[in-house]
Formats: structure tokens, C-alpha cells, sequence
């Protein structure tokens, strides 16, 4: 995590204002889903992945950039890819 961490510091002051304005907005985004569908952490179950890859593509077509990384992070934090593996 540390070499993560050195990197981001290291990042340009503009660029790393970008990314942690995006993540503080795809938290903004993240939280209100979990109360508008009542779900905490289920994105941690690893049983969903081929459904979580199916939701990305749905949300890549609605346009909305935060739900496309959303899901993307869910497949990041399984170590999975965005394609499925044959």
C-alpha cells in the first residue's frame, strides 16, 4: 500500500486533486445507494462477479462515469478482470 501511496504523492498537484475529487464523489455516490437500496457491504461476496461485470457494461452504457468506476472497483477489490475469464 505504501508504494500506492508514494505514487499518488508523487502524482502532479492537479492530477491528485482529480483523483480525490472523483473518489470523495464516488463516495458521495456509493453512500446514497446504500440507503436508497438498503445494502452495506455486499459488494465484498465474491459470488457476483459475473453479475457485477454485466452491471458494469449496463452502466457504461447509461453514461454515468461513477457507477462505471463503482463497479470497477468492486471487480478491482476481487482481483478480477472487467472481461470474463474463459
Amino acid at each position: 500500500m505504501s508504494d500506492a501511496r508514494d505514487e499518488y504523492y508523487s502524482l502532479h498537484p492537479s492530477t491528485r486533486l482529480l483523483v480525490a475529487d472523483f473518489a470523495h464523489a464516488l463516495a458521495a455516490k456509493l453512500r446514497k445507494a446504500e440507503i436508497k437500496y438498503d445494502r452495506n457491504a455486499g459488494w465484498q461476496n465474491p459470488g457476483w462477479m459475473d453479475e457485477c461485470r454485466e452491471k458494469l457494461r449496463e452502466h457504461v452504457e447509461k453514461g454515468d462515469p461513477l457507477d462505471v468506476a463503482a463497479y470497477c472497483a468492486f471487480l478491482w477489490f476481487h482481483d478480477q478482470s472487467t472481461t470474463r475469464r474463459v
